[in-house]
């Protein structure tokens, strides 16, 4: 009798758990614009992207409002990360120049928001792969970039206080915090850090 009580209830949690997808994840344009960046290998002089796919999806995805990232939820840290990766991504390639001045319109009138967001909601990492993608982008020639802008400064000094608690050392031998942000770490070891990559890859 009690079996037959619950039997509704269980079938209620089994549908629920069949509707929420599990082992879906969200695309995100952070990462496919990563991705987006390898190169080509012998591709010499005239370079491409290994995977053109990532490169189409960007220019599929970018919002109308010149940004990439989450169109559900506006939050400054991940619209600004993701701009900035796919504007990047793309200047690599030379593409779609009207899609860069408008990720860097967005950035330029967007910027100050660093300033003013929740700091709980950073991801984790942004201090270190933010200063990154700046980088890169500095190094690719993308001169309209706000480098200078104020809200800029307390992520750096974050930046500089996380890798001064962590020794580069310290970090190729034992896993880290760090290992969640190593695409904003120029320099690596590869050959010791592959001896921190976990048994399920």
């Amino acid at each position: 009798a009690e079996e037959a009580e619950l039997q509704p209830l269980i079938d209620q949690v089994r549908a629920m758990l069949r509707s929420m997808n599990d082992g879906d994840t969200s695309a995100s344009a952070y990462d496919t614009a990563w991705v987006a960046m390898v190169p080509k290998p012998g591709g010499g002089g005239g370079a491409q992207p290994q995977f053109p796919a990532t490169v189409r999806w960007i220019v599929d995805h970018q919002l109308p409002d010149g940004s990439w990232g989450d169109s559900a939820l506006f939050s400054a840290y991940d619209r600004m990360i993701n701009t900035l990766a796919c504007v990047v991504a793309l200047t690599k390639w030379s593409l779609e120049p009207a899609r860069c001045e408008a990720g860097l319109s967005f950035l330029h009138e967007n910027m100050w928001r660093l300033a003013e967001e929740e700091a709980e909601s950073m991801p984790i990492g942004f201090e270190i792969a933010f200063p990154s993608l700046i980088q890169t982008a500095r190094d690719l020639g993308v001169v309209d970039f706000p480098y200078g802008h104020p809200a800029l400064q307390s992520i750096y000094a974050n930046r500089e206080v996380k890798l001064k608690r962590i020794p580069r050392d310290m970090m190729h031998r034992v896993p880290t915090s760090i290992l969640h942000s190593l695409e904003g770490m120029p320099d690596l070891d590869w050959a010791r850090l592959l001896n921190l990559q976990s048994c399920d890859g």
